[in-house]
């Protein structure tokens, strides 16, 4: 939890998904070696308080538009992933199903292009 907090210390709902999980749901989608991948669940009122403060950054690169194909509004999103002091950061609501969205969000993960990543 030393991430979230980090990110946002007001987050108290934060729980740390086990690596087992994460690296089971990284084996069924990719060959690659596992990142250095962190996973959070937390309840959705401080999910979207974070969002929030992500959306805010200048370094964070919003792509709900390359995605979907439009914005979609923060209260319909169930998991988002984004790198913080080099590692990744997933955060999930605790409300919507964890694999799956550890699924979806972990593929991004495998095709993260570092070329578009601001330093």
């Amino acid at each position: 939890m030393i991430y979230v907090r980090r990110i946002n210390p007001e987050t108290s709902s934060a729980k740390s998904v086990s690596k087992k999980i994460l690296r089971g749901v990284w084996g069924k989608i990719s060959e690659k070696p596992f990142p250095d991948v962190y996973a959070y669940t937390l309840k959705e009122s401080e999910f979207l308080s974070n969002l929030a403060l992500l959306q805010k950054q200048n370094k964070v690169i919003d792509t709900r538009v390359k995605e979907y194909g439009k914005k979609i509004d923060n209260e319909f999103i169930e998991a988002c992933t984004f790198k913080f002091e080099g590692h990744f950061i997933i955060f999930v609501k605790q409300t919507v199903p964890l694999v799956d969205a550890l699924e979806h969000e972990l593929k991004h993960v495998a095709s993260w292009n570092f070329k578009d990543e601001v330093t």
